[in-house]
């Protein structure tokens, strides 16, 4: 990406605002522009779901934190997120182990919406879920 473009926020202002709001326990380990990946521990407080791993709820909200980010991290001055417009998640089997890693990246982006595509994988690197999201933009300048 040309090094003109004025970004609405740094990568590391992303990464110190989210890694502060945890809800659950995750953290971001790599921030790029339009790409993020995350971890959370798995615990007592985050079961609930089948065999006694993650409740498919907290990997929803782990997709759709993952996405926002990267997708933040793709706007520029003149953009504004809005919120999350959809999302779509698909349970491949159940999340169990110590953590939980969830690769967010954006696949298209354009002036009202940003589509995002999202591995949530276990602790052995098999896909655990698979989600889409898509986020609303609007344009301020």
């Amino acid at each position: 990406m040309p090094d003109d473009i004025q970004w609405l926020v740094p990568l590391p202002e992303i990464k110190s605002r989210y890694g502060t709001n945890s809800i659950f326990g995750e953290h971001f380990t790599e921030i790029f522009r339009g790409r993020t990946v995350l971890e959370m521990p798995i615990t007592a407080t985050t079961a609930g779901g089948a065999r006694g791993g993650v409740h498919g709820g907290v990997l929803a909200s782990l997709a759709d934190i993952g996405v926002v980010a990267a997708v933040l991290s793709t706007c520029r001055v003149g953009e504004q997120m809005q919120g999350t417009s959809e999302l779509n998640i698909s349970y491949l089997r159940p999340a169990v182990g110590s953590k939980v890693r969830v690769e967010s990246n954006v696949i298209k982006k354009g002036r009202t919406l940003a589509v995002g595509d999202v591995d949530l994988l276990s602790d052995q690197g098999k896909l655990i879920a698979k989600a889409r999201v898509t986020y609303s933009i609007s344009q301020t300048g």
